[in-house]
């Protein structure tokens, strides 16, 4: 399962060279105390640059030594990062949103078995009540965070907790997205770049998008002019979010 991203600074012979590395190391611990090892990140993701890295996972047996000297080190001047668990550790392990994201884009390099790919299959997906409460809670969150809690600080009279609302809410916002392309959420570093790929998102989201993040000043005008803008592309998804869970706004907001 692969995803190519198409980074600017992306070296194609840096990508190369980082793929062999990544296939030269895995092919060490490729034995029968090993269950799995998968490539995660950028090689597989289909870019490489400076300043990317190379991520393998190896899952091994249970009670079996597996002489990983260093998580980290450098082979040819590219950074490796390997982890190491137990294949039945994991088996009852619950995966976090961020490490899901990550096993989304995999290559499996060594599954002799297909444990890993059943166990990824069982790990990774989206489930249909996650997709729905992000759907639920991000419209219904976001336009708490962005209008009424904002609101609520400036009459408190912090403008800086008032504009820090605001960037609370457009996570929310981004969640959403995510929920209604039935995708994963990305960590925070990948989220803005991913929801901007997403086939389901307002018409002219760049756009507004930057409206939204663009600060001049910490003032109770600048709020509104970034509120006004959010909620440009929040009233466009409304009735979308709205028929996709057969549900109105208020009682979605009387859930959440």
């Amino acid at each position: 399962m692969t995803t190519q991203f198409q980074i600017k600074s992306s070296d194609g012979a840096l990508l190369e060279k980082a793929t062999r590395i990544a296939k030269e190391f895995a092919h060490k611990y490729a034995n029968n105390q090993v269950v799995g090892i998968v490539f995660l990140g950028a090689i597989v993701r289909g870019y490489f640059d400076s300043s990317a890295d190379i991520d393998v996972a190896i899952f091994k047996e249970r009670g079996s030594d597996i002489l990983l000297h260093e998580k980290y080190l450098k082979v040819e001047g590219v950074e490796v990062h390997a982890w190491v668990s137990d294949y039945e550790d994991e088996l009852s392990a619950e995966w976090d949103m961020a490490r899901r994201w990550a096993f989304s884009n995999r290559e499996i390099f060594h599954d002799p078995e297909g444990k890993i790919s059943r166990l990824l299959e069982e790990k990774v997906p989206l489930k249909p009540d996650e997709r729905k409460w992000l759907l639920m809670s991000g419209l219904a969150l976001s336009e708490w965070y962005i209008n009424r809690l904002s609101q609520l600080w400036v009459e408190r009279g912090s403008l800086l907790s008032a504009h820090e609302m605001f960037e609370a809410g457009l996570g929310h916002f981004f969640d959403m997205l995510f929920g209604l392309n039935n995708e994963l959420v990305p960590a925070p570093k990948w989220r803005y770049y991913c929801a901007e790929r997403l086939a389901r998102i307002p018409v002219k989201f760049r756009e507004q998008v930057m409206e939204t993040m663009l600060l001049h000043s910490i003032s109770v005008e600048d709020l509104e002019r970034r509120q006004k803008a959010f909620m440009e592309m929040w009233h466009e998804m409304l009735p979308i979010v709205e028929g996709e869970l057969q549900m109105s706004f208020e009682e979605i907001n009387a859930l959440v």
